[in-house]
């Protein structure tokens, strides 16, 4: 990948701020504390395709992407699944829609935003769309990111075993709850190379984005959102 680089951005009060990590690092917590550091603040998640008023954005930018996906060659068994297809579309069309919708002075949140959409994607989807001919495709999807994203927050716990241990006893279900130890690293091993992967794409377009990390087993959500706060002027 060949990025074009964007100018530095002057350092302000962020738009929009995605906070990623794994499984059980303390994401939602944290966006709710935050949340409630200012009216101003909002939590907000991308357009969900069960929805009927949002059938209009998937139509629209489905059909914008499927030319393109349809010209690449798609080789091996594993094809497209429609949650994929929908997320590609979310990708190319939520930058702009977000850009519209927000309010001046209003700082978004997101929970599983466009870098876990990227990662996801990228990492588990179909092998062709980790050919070179899918270059051009996924450097459109960074730079439009790359435009509009102020703020990484990235979570995570250094202790693997105590990451296990959350995801296993809380009720939300997920793909690695019942694994074997050895594949539930495995899996967390591949999502972090693929954040890592994708952060990097994201800053080499963008130099201003602006990355923190945070160990979540050596800080509470309190303390990470009063220094986000107090960093990035968004308390009340």
């Amino acid at each position: 990948m060949n990025p074009k680089m964007h100018m530095p951005r002057a350092r302000k009060q962020p738009r929009l701020i995605e906070i990623v990590g794994p499984a059980g690092a303390g994401k939602t917590t944290l966006s709710q504390v935050l949340s409630r550091h200012g009216e101003h603040i909002h939590l907000t998640s991308f357009p969900d395709v069960r929805r009927i008023s949002d059938a209009p954005f998937f139509i629209w930018n489905g059909l914008q992407i499927s030319p393109t996906l349809l010209g690449l060659p798609q080789s091996g068994s594993r094809r497209l699944g429609r949650r994929e297809f929908a997320w590609l579309s979310i990708l190319n069309g939520w930058p702009r829609k977000l850009k519209k919708d927000w309010a001046k002075n209003e700082v978004i949140l997101l929970d599983q935003g466009p870098v876990y959409l990227l990662a996801e994607t990228r990492e588990f989807g179909p092998e062709y769309l980790k050919k070179p001919e899918s270059d051009a495709f996924w450097q459109r999807l960074y730079s439009r990111w790359a435009d509009t994203l102020d703020v990484i927050v990235w979570l995570d716990v250094s202790d693997d075993a105590s990451l296990l241990k959350r995801i296993r006893n809380r009720d939300k279900e997920h793909p690695i709850k019942n694994e074997s130890v050895e594949s539930a690293l495995e899996f967390l091993a591949r999502f972090r190379k693929a954040y890592e992967q994708v952060i990097s794409n994201l800053s080499t377009i963008c130099p201003g984005l602006r990355i923190h990390r945070f160990d979540t087993g050596q800080e509470t959500p309190q303390e990470i959102a009063d220094q986000l706060s107090v960093e990035f002027s968004i308390s009340s």
